[in-house]
């Protein structure tokens, strides 16, 4: 499969995202596996779990940039809307966000970057 190819996957603007990466592939891949890798979701969850707002908050903005710089648009939204925090949507804004991370962390992990 091609990163093209696994952009479409997951939602990637790919046009734009590549121009931002001035052509380079290579670091654009860099920066699928090292958002593969981030612990931020987990922090999410921890946070969600104890209903740590600023623990939320902050796990949601490290996950809505780095779906931003992807060109993520949906999982971006979905972590911007779960930065907000509002109380009594948290768990299913979490529950959102976590389905549409964990379908890109999939893409990414079956393109063996």
């Amino acid at each position: 499969m091609s990163i093209k190819s696994l952009a479409e996957r997951i939602g990637m603007d790919y046009d734009s995202v590549i121009e931002d990466f001035c052509g380079d592939v290579s670091a654009l891949k860099d920066s699928l596996k090292a958002f593969h890798e981030a612990e931020d979701i987990n922090n999410l969850k921890k946070a969600v779990e104890s209903m740590d707002i600023e623990g939320i908050r902050k796990a949601s903005h490290k996950i809505r940039k780095g779906a931003e710089k992807l060109g993520l648009g949906e999982l971006r939204t979905a972590a911007a809307r779960l930065e907000e925090v509002n109380a009594e949507k948290i768990p299913a804004d979490a529950e959102h966000l976590e389905k549409l991370h964990a379908e890109t962390l999939k893409a990414i992990e079956e393109e063996n970057l």
